[in-house]
């Protein structure tokens, strides 16, 4: 789109031969103590004024070297550290020194504090409101809505599509030579690379054909980059601009409301419902006549949408200086021995850790990158307890990493939980302890919530193994016990065990596989012994909208046999797939034996697996692993079974692009070997916690 205004632009771009940029050291970020004084004047290269005292006094302040002065003249080496500036701010390198360019330095105005989370916001003439009309009014309105509370990166430029090249937008003003901005992925991964911050804000594409690839292009490249969340405006539909593009505009938003489900961390902001949304007279006044560019008045109240959005998710909480929870590294010390063999005891569903509530171990913020958190269990378990049964879930994390659930001492090189930014992700884990306290690795920073279910102790529940059977289908496929239909908000199922399906009357608990499915809102599912009445304070599974998500369990049945499956929220679809039970009189059940925990498979050495292939592991006996398919391709599962079994059920789901991870226990084939299959093209890896024994 050409732009509609006369008046100097700055803009992210690349720097072009034309434009001389000496070779300088990175400049310092601006800091809110800034210089005393001034500049309210536009000062253009050669100009000589006192403003530019002022300009190069700050000059200095931020570290640039050979600046003469501060004197008047604004002479070639403080225009090349200004073009330098501006490329690192994501503005056009002309050395103008407009209000944008003057606020960012620090002239014009208090800017955020250090602590401040960074916003980039790149977009095309639809959002360049934001900057031109303060530009041409030598103001800054517009940016202070955001610029006083977010370190704001402000790359706007007419013409600007996502990933191809961008049309041309207009003349530089100091060269006369027509300019073509860069596209938004380029300039991710060019001058703005490693800058982009927190959180990004597109407001782009309306040139494009299409954006399907786009999309996941950029989103790839912002979590590559370790972005919390983007910010994505839908599209303005309109009749006024060009009717052609119309039926483009609907295919773009559909695009994104697709690309939604498959990437946690992007927010689809509906701008076209929000605009459509206010009174007529309201969007005469944000609109010019072909209601897709914005007046002054739509730049403004587009800053403010931005910002009361923004201020929603509290992205400030991925601010390094907010993540104080957990010390660093993981940890050091002797490797724990092998757990005497032992049996399960169930434990009332207790929150042993929540970081985001002081009273159960928060109030630092989040478990930073690289830190590792203590939960001490004295007051938890029984005395003799040789490992804990927890269910760990990382909450709302920042960027993509994972969990390690071990003894406090040396960590193993496994890991319970697999994350990406934006999707909170439960998983079971077993864990030895040392002198009853466990610990958790976080390799990105993230909020952590463990829930105690269990101990294996002497003289506790033997296991049986079963082959993976389905349970329950609220789907309407076949199962073993009929529940038909969605869960919708706090509705909760009954779900018996004992004396169904070859399990005997006495059982006392169930290893269980949970999956909740295809919520059109997110799903948190609960589980606990029955009969179905006040349900604990803790969860299971956690689940995106339109996704599928499954998380082990080892659930107490109650004084009914059975146990209650709860949604807490959220409309899914249920399954519930069973692979064995403990207690009871029956013979040949099986001790627990945990051990360090150790990598026996990584597909990653070689080549991913191939759609439908199975991989065959010996086991000398029943093992409880850890299975995690790794960046897979598309949607899909992950059995595990023994070999030669003809198992209906899966372990887990997985997402596009995305790591997956959950735990099981498999009984060994006739042959000796436990069999992994996947549905789709990925990597796989899997871990081994321990062994059921026949004692």
């Amino acid at each position: 789109m050409k732009t509609r205004f006369g008046h100097a632009v700055t803009v992210g771009a690349m720097v072009t031969t034309a434009m001389w940029l000496p070779a300088l050291v990175p400049l310092a970020t601006p800091h809110a103590q800034a210089v005393s004084c001034t500049v309210t004047v536009r000062l253009w290269p050669g100009t000589a004024d006192e403003g530019v005292r002022c300009l190069e006094q700050r000059l200095i302040e931020l570290g640039i070297p050979g600046i003469e002065g501060p004197d008047t003249l604004y002479d070639n080496t403080s225009i090349g550290a200004v073009k330098t500036f501006q490329v690192d701010r994501g503005l056009y390198p002309d050395g103008i020194i407009t209000s944008i360019t003057a606020r960012q330095l620090g002239l014009r105005g208090a800017i955020a504090p250090p602590s401040a989370p960074r916003v980039t916001v790149i977009g095309d003439s639809t959002s360049a409101s934001l900057r031109w009309y303060d530009e041409a009014a030598n103001g800054t309105t517009r940016y202070d809505v955001m610029g006083s509370d977010y370190d704001l990166l402000w790359s706007v430029e007419s013409c600007r599509r996502l990933v191809v090249r961008s049309c041309g937008a207009r003349n530089d003003p100091t060269s006369g030579l027509r300019w073509t901005p860069m596209s938004v992925l380029p300039l991710m991964q060019s001058s703005l690379r490693g800058k982009l911050g927190e959180a990004i804000v597109i407001m782009a594409g309306y040139d494009d054909v299409s954006i399907a690839t786009a999309i996941d292009s950029i989103m790839a490249e912002a979590n590559a980059q370790g972005v919390s969340k983007v910010f994505w405006l839908n599209y303005r539909l309109t009749g006024s601009y060009n009717p052609a593009y119309q039926g483009r505009y609907r295919t773009h938003n559909a695009d994104l409301e697709a690309a939604r489900i498959r990437h946690p961390n992007l927010v689809v902001l509906d701008w076209n419902g929000y605009s459509y949304a206010q009174p007529a007279s309201t969007q005469q006044a944000w609109f010019s006549t072909d209601q897709i560019h914005l007046s002054g008045a739509g730049g403004l109240a587009l800053a403010r949408y931005l910002k009361q959005n923004i201020d929603g998710y509290q992205i400030e909480q991925c601010e390094v200086s907010h993540a104080n929870a957990g010390v660093p590294g993981g940890g050091g010390g002797a490797l724990p021995s092998p757990s005497p063999a032992s049996g399960f005891q169930a434990i009332p569903p207790t929150r042993v850790l929540d970081t985001r509530t002081a009273s159960i171990g928060g109030g630092n913020g989040k478990v930073g990158a690289d830190r590792t958190i203590t939960i001490d269990l004295t007051a938890n378990v029984p005395e003799d307890a040789a490992a804990a049964v927890l269910n760990v879930t990382a909450v709302d994390p920042c960027s993509r990493g994972y969990l390690t659930v071990f003894a406090c001492g040396t960590q193993p090189g496994t890991s319970n939980v697999n994350y990406v930014a934006g999707r909170t992700t439960a998983g079971m884990a077993i864990s030895m302890m040392t002198d009853h306290t466990v610990c958790v690795y976080s390799s990105a920073m993230a909020d952590l919530v463990v829930d105690l279910v269990g101990a294996f102790i002497p003289n506790g529940a033997l296991f049986h193994p079963a082959d993976p059977t389905r349970w329950v289908d609220t789907r309407g496929s076949p199962a073993q016990v009929a529940r038909p239909g969605r869960l919708i908000d706090t509705a909760q199922i009954d779900i018996p065990i004992a004396g169904v399906g070859g399990i005997p009357l006495d059982a006392t608990a169930v290893w269980i596989n949970l999956t909740a499915i295809d919520s059109p809102t997110p799903a948190v599912l609960q589980a606990y012994p029955g009969p179905c009445g006040a349900p604990p304070a803790t969860s299971v599974v956690n689940v995106l909208p339109g996704r599928s998500a499954a998380t082990a369990a080892i659930v107490e049945l109650g004084s009914n046999g059975g146990i209650c499956v709860r949604t807490y929220n959220g409309q899914p679809h249920v399954v519930v797939d069973v692979s064995g039970w403990f207690g009871g009189a029956a013979p040949g059940g099986r001790a627990f034996i945990g051990q360090v925990p150790v990598r026996i498979y990584d597909s990653r050495a070689g080549a991913p697996l191939a759609t439908g292939a199975t991989i065959s592991l010996p086991a000398d006996e029943v093992a409880v692993y850890n299975v995690a398919a790794v960046t897979s391709s598309t949607w899909g599962w992950v059995s595990a079974k023994p070999c030669g079994v003809n198992a209906t059920s899966s372990m887990l789901n997985t997402s596009i692009l995305e790591t997956t991870a959950n735990i099981a226990t498999v009984e060994r084939g006739s042959d000796g070997h436990v069999c992994f299959g996947v549905s789709m093209r990925t990597d796989l890896i899997v871990d081994q916690f321990g062994t059921f024994v026949v004692v």
